[in-house]
């Protein structure tokens, strides 16, 4: 589901005219200051929550300010290396950091935005710091060579000793919150404070905001980061209480996005300001505005209302907006005119057809509406929504079921009247578009969260449909659904949110996410809508994005990989039970693995925790917090035909689920065959430690297997993460992880997944 680039407020529309971005292999060296760069396709999000005009920085350790001196601000420092570190601090924080050698000596430039208050005027600043670490024996004069405006914090000298570190402080004015006051001058901004006050103070803005949604911890550190530094990315390119999509393009809410975007943030528990968010939405689709031409935004609009209603209760404040719901839901009815009482022709993957995203996106809405009726005491409404969705169940069934005899189909088709094929996108070499009805069409995996009964060609083909769209993929590694055309997508992991509905492809969600990770980011947790290609660069280590179209960050391909995320861990039913672990990858129950979420969100604005554990052929589950009134379904893939016994609850081994009553605090399952894992062969440590920056490599600092570590510039031996260093051996094997053959021998580590 590709768009065209949208313009971004006040910048150049020449430049923006170009959806496509590339990069060559090659970094060019930065000329005077000019205006604000808009193109440079490496691109991340910093500033503050609900700016208005976002900051974009660079893994050169550039930054561009588009709002007041509209400038980019870059520093001399950088002199193309043949390879950098580019990443966030803290492991999530927006605060980015490029890290590279020069003369002996390590050169860091962080970039970070805070809010200030001067005069009782709120600005976003963005504050730099420029570390020199000289490991040399000799004195280095190394200029940060700042250029583009910014304000001097300290006045160090640029010739670091040997052995010496030095830091350089910089802050410009970014953004005064779309006001008109003016702005702050230079002696009020350096009065406002120093870098390492303002740094204490984003960090702790951010983690009070993070405490208040779900937590959600992995084996996979990566991912948990991913997942915070998803949330908070989204609130930097928020305008106001905007959910905006980019900054580099899509600048503006569309009305299908912001369905699903504030359908992921309630589900995982941002729930105090969704007063203020939920009348953004866009209740009447518009098919000559490109923010609100897509017909399954109206037909889902009920679906958040449902989902704030479920986890909060409060029932006035849905049925004052309640008229507007019901608008959009019988919008479902009136547009249900194409052959046979499907849905009508729309443009949903981006040419006109019947599509099946567009059938499931309206069976989903009415099931959601039917949830507020019923819920209201609607009881006439909730009778038309629910003999609606029969009609247009039974309408979609036989038009799949005529497409699918008729061509002789082994799979769920894009188009409800024609096969994939070359005639439409979903049959183009490496189109992502095959699975849009399993991602935007939600009906697969959250029609049965609302209470429907699976049933039909769009339940039995999951695992088919996935069988056959990965085997037509050229040339892709595994884990990857194609571009627009392309490698790959922003919406990469939401792509594998049906699989949760499957048999065989439970864990696809996680492992599409892990893929995006570990290849194809355009920065630190930063993804282009279309990923055209990827490829190596000096941004080590990995692979990286080279060609991108839409807008990076993209938010709405962020939300679907974070909502996947939390989906494959924790979800909540419509009759008060809870899922724990549906899409937990079989490598996360590895001996001494833990995953948990805490402070999920469940009906009535309760909260509750789930946390597995894994120790060799037993698995446990330990809940927390209030409890599920439809108890607790405990059903790992690795369950299925394999669990041998459980020490409370119901087992049914067949299907691979044990059912817990209301109350119950904890399980231990015990399995019929414990995991097994396949090896993935060695570890090059001395490569892992050079591609992090450990310019030293290697050393063994004791006898053991757990002595290993790595060297920095300046001689320091710092932990490894040998998981992590599995992973970047082994890019395109999703969930991999290490293990000696004995603890005695340091040269026995192994890569298993």
């Amino acid at each position: 589901m590709k768009r065209h680039s949208r313009k971004r407020r006040g910048w150049s529309a020449a430049v923006l005219a170009a959806a496509l971005v590339v990069t060559g292999g090659t970094q060019v060296w930065h000329s005077a200051p000019a205006r604000a760069s808009v193109t440079q396709h490496d691109s991340a999000s910093i500033g503050w929550e609900g700016d208005y005009y976002g900051v974009l920085t660079h893994k050169d350790g550039s930054f561009d300010v588009h709002s007041g001196p509209d400038t980019t601000v870059r520093f001399g420092i950088y002199n193309n290396p043949a390879r950098l570190q580019w990443f966030n601090t803290g492991g999530y924080y927006p605060a980015l950091t490029t890290q590279f050698e020069r003369d002996n000596s390590t050169v860091t430039i962080t970039n970070f935005g805070d809010k200030v208050t001067i005069g009782g005027r709120d600005f976003v600043a963005v504050y730099s710091r420029v570390a020199v670490v000289n490991h040399d024996s000799v004195a280095h004069v190394l200029d940060p060579a700042p250029t583009g405006g910014t304000l001097a914090l300290n006045h160090p000298s640029t010739t670091v000793p040997a052995g010496r570190t030095t830091t350089f402080d910089y802050v410009i004015a970014a953004d005064r919150f779309g006001q008109g006051y003016a702005w702050p001058t230079g002696d009020e901004l350096v009065a406002a404070g120093g870098y390492d006050t303002h740094y204490a103070h984003m960090t702790s803005y951010w983690d009070g905001k993070l405490a208040q949604i779900a937590q959600v911890r992995v084996p996979d550190p990566q991912l948990g980061n991913a997942y915070r530094a998803g949330y908070i990315t989204t609130n930097l390119v928020k305008d106001g209480n905007r959910f905006n999509v980019g900054e580099n393009g899509y600048d503006a809410i569309f009305n299908h996005d912001l369905v699903g975007i504030l359908v992921q943030l309630l589900e995982a528990g941002d729930l105090n300001r969704a007063k203020d968010y939920l009348p953004t939405l866009i209740a009447k689709d518009d098919p000559g505005d490109i923010t609100r031409m897509y017909p399954d935004g109206t037909w889902k609009y009920s679906w958040p209302w449902a989902v704030y209603l479920r986890k909060t209760g409060d029932a006035a404040f849905v049925r004052s907006n309640f008229a507007t719901i019901r608008q959009t839901a019988h919008a479902i009815e009136s547009d249900a005119t194409g052959p046979g009482g499907i849905m009508k022709a729309t443009n949903a993957v981006d040419t006109t057809g019947y599509w099946t995203v567009d059938n499931q996106s309206a069976l989903l809405g009415l099931l959601t509406y039917r949830y507020i009726a019923t819920t209201l005491g609607e009881s006439a409404e909730a009778s038309w929504a629910d003999r609606v969705y029969n009609t247009l169940l039974g309408a979609v069934n036989a038009r799949l079921d005529n497409t699918i005899s008729t061509n002789r189909l082994s799979y769920l088709p894009c188009a409800m009247d024609v096969p994939n094929s070359g005639a439409n996108v979903c049959g183009q070499t490496n189109n992502g578009n095959w699975a849009s009805m399993f991602l935007f069409g939600r009906w697969a995996w959250d029609g049965q969260l609302w209470g429907s009964t699976p049933a039909g060609p769009m339940s039995t083909l999951v695992d088919a449909t996935y069988d056959n769209g990965f085997s037509h993929l050229s040339n892709l590694p595994k884990h990857t659904f194609g571009g627009y055309p392309g490698v790959s997508s922003a919406y990469n992991a939401g792509y594998g949110s049906a699989g949760l509905a499957s048999s065989r492809y439970r864990s696809e969600g996680i492992y599409a996410y892990q893929y995006l990770v570990q290849n194809a980011q355009s920065a630190p947790f930063s993804w282009w809508e279309g990923i055209q290609s990827v490829g190596t660069g000096n941004w080590s280590p990995g692979t990286h994005s080279t060609a991108g179209s839409g807008s990076s960050p993209h938010m709405w391909g962020q939300a679907n990989a974070s909502k996947v995320l939390l989906d494959s861990l924790v979800a909540e039913k419509l009759d008060g039970s809870v899922v724990v672990g549906r899409g937990l990858p079989n490598q996360w129950l590895r001996d001494g693995a833990t995953t948990s979420v805490g402070n999920y969100p469940i009906a009535g604005g309760r909260r509750m925790g789930a946390a597995i554990t894994a120790s060799g052929a037993t698995v446990g589950l330990t809940l927390t917090g209030a409890a599920p009134a439809g108890g607790v379904r405990f059903e790992v893939p690795a369950f299925v035909g394999n669990i041998a016994g459980a020490s409370a609850g119901t087992v049914d081994s067949a299907r691979g689920v044990v059912t817990l009553p209301p109350g119950t605090g904890s399980v231990t399952v015990t399995l019929a065959r414990p995991a097994v894992f396949a090896e993935k062969g060695g570890l090059d440590l001395q490569g892992y430690c050079t591609s992090i920056g450990a310019v030293n490599g290697a050393v063994l600092a004791g006898t053991t297997a757990n002595d290993w570590r790595c060297v920095t510039g300046t001689g320091a031996q710092v932990g490894m993460d040998l998981d992590d260093a599995c992973q970047r051996q082994n890019p395109h094997e999703q969930a991999v992880f290490s293990r000696s053959l004995a603890v005695s021998d340091p040269y026995s580590w192994k890569c298993l997944a």
